[in-house]
C-alpha cells in the first residue's frame, strides 16, 4: 500500500476482478480492510512490546547504577573503587545469568493445549534457537 492511498482504496483494487467494473460485496471490502487494520495493529503491539522490553532493561541497569552509587557514599573513601568494582561485577554477573539461564527460563516454556504455557521455560539455554522476529 503506498502512503498515498488508503486502506479503503487499496481494498477496493485488490478486490476488483478482472477489470470488472463492479463493485465489490460490503462484506468482502470490510473484512479486508477489517485483516489490514489487524496487521497493522499488530506490528504496533509488537513495536510496543520491544520498547518496554527495551525500556524496563534500562531501568534495572539504572538502578544498579544508582545502588553502586548508594554503596559508594556508604563507605570509607578508601573502600570506594572496591564497592564499585563489585557493584559493576555484579550487573555483569546478572547480565550472563540471564543469556544463560534467564531468557530460557522467562521465555522459553513449551505450549500445552490443556494447560497454556508453562510456568518456567525448558528450551533456549544460552539463547540457542531464539529466532530474530521476536515473538
Amino acid at each position: 500500500m503506498s502512503s498515498s492511498e488508503s486502506t479503503y482504496e487499496t481494498c477496493l483494487k485488490s478486490l476488483a476482478v478482472n477489470g470488472n467494473e463492479e463493485a465489490p460485496s460490503t462484506d468482502a471490502l470490510l473484512q479486508c480492510i477489517t485483516t489490514t487494520f489487524d496487521a497493522q495493529i499488530n506490528n504496533t503491539n509488537d513495536s510496543v512490546d520491544a520498547f518496554f522490553l527495551l525500556y524496563a532493561a534500562s531501568l534495572v541497569f539504572f538502578m544498579q547504577a544508582g545502588f553502586a552509587m548508594l554503596c559508594a557514599g556508604c563507605v570509607r573513601i578508601n573502600n570506594v573503587q572496591n564497592t564499585l568494582l563489585k557493584n559493576m561485577l555484579d550487573a555483569c554477573g546478572a547480565s550472563l545469568g540471564f543469556y544463560t539461564v534467564g531468557y530460557a527460563f522467562a521465555f522459553g516454556g513449551s505450549f500445552d493445549d490443556e494447560y497454556g504455557k508453562s510456568f518456567i521455560g525448558s528450551e533456549n539455554f544460552f539463547l540457542m534457537g531464539v529466532e530474530n522476529d521476536f515473538r
